[in-house]
């Protein structure tokens, strides 16, 4: 089973642009490699920071784009820059009844879960009494494995100001999920605008870098320092065994195929 997970678009305005880069065209170039190479994914999760400003226009641009091409299907929740009041105008198919964007859906032998982890007036995340009850409640449901999607994570990785915007009820969180943790296979996160992966707490965990800019390693200021580098998106692959996460950047490579050589012995790359 495949999914591609694409995080934090951050879209503007058309014609506008986002600390010099054009968030809407690395959205077309990932979407048009997705439309090429992996049409047989089983879902599109786009998990969170849609908009940079959560303004409607932008809402309605990405809709108009993802419209644009053949997609797998789509699955969208929202971040820290987005608005789910305005989010949910434009896109109320991803709303749930109870007015949150999280949902469960079917993966096959698996299900997935994604998760809305907005909250007012914060970049940091956190989960009320409501969403946590849904959690539970959809976790006890069947027997299958589970994938999690969702925009902050619980785990803090040591870059400060990231840290400081994590998700702030990680016990709360915990303790919903706990009693499931044998099922829940893999989970995964946006928001830090860097590729990051290990566990928490027993729990295996990966982080999407992103459409925009990337957050650089740097362990000692309190900010955030952004560097530009090319638009990434994950392509996960999930068998009874493995989960796989290939982080894929959209650039113009050079590619180099090296023909195997009969002549020779087989040594390592």
């Amino acid at each position: 089973m495949k999914i591609i997970q694409l995080t934090d678009p951050h879209l503007v305005p058309n014609g506008s642009l986002l600390r010099g880069i054009d968030p809407q065209a690395r959205l077309r170039a990932c979407l048009a490699e997705i439309e090429a190479h992996h049409l047989d994914a089983q879902a599109l999760v786009v998990s969170g920071d849609v908009t940079d400003l959560a303004d409607r226009a932008s809402y309605e641009l990405f809709r108009d784009v993802v419209d644009e091409f053949s997609l797998p299907p789509l699955y969208v929740t929202v971040g820290n820059h987005d608005r789910r009041s305005v989010f949910g105008a434009v896109f109320p198919q991803h709303l749930a009844p109870d007015g949150y964007a999280h949902k469960r859906f079917d993966l096959g032998d698996h299900v997935g879960l994604l998760l809305d982890t907005w909250t007012m007036g914060t970049h940091a995340g956190a989960f009320d009494r409501v969403r946590l009850d849904w959690l539970s409640a959809r976790l006890a449901e069947g027997h299958q494995p589970v994938l999690m999607f969702m925009h902050h994570a619980p785990v803090r990785v040591g870059l400060k100001r990231l840290d400081h915007i994590a998700l702030q009820n990680e016990d709360e969180f915990w303790e919903a999920i706990a009693p499931f943790k044998s099922r829940i296979r893999h989970m995964f996160f946006g928001h830090m605008h860097r590729n990051v992966a290990g566990s928490w707490r027993g729990v295996p965990f990966t982080v999407a870098a992103g459409l925009t800019h990337q957050v650089m390693l740097d362990f000692q200021t309190e900010i955030v320092r952004h560097v530009e580098v090319e638009p990434y998106f994950s392509v996960i692959l999930v068998n009874s065994r493995d989960v796989v996460v290939h982080p894929h950047a959209i650039r113009d490579a050079k590619i180099i195929d090296i023909a195997p050589d009969a002549t020779r012995p087989s040594r390592a790359l």
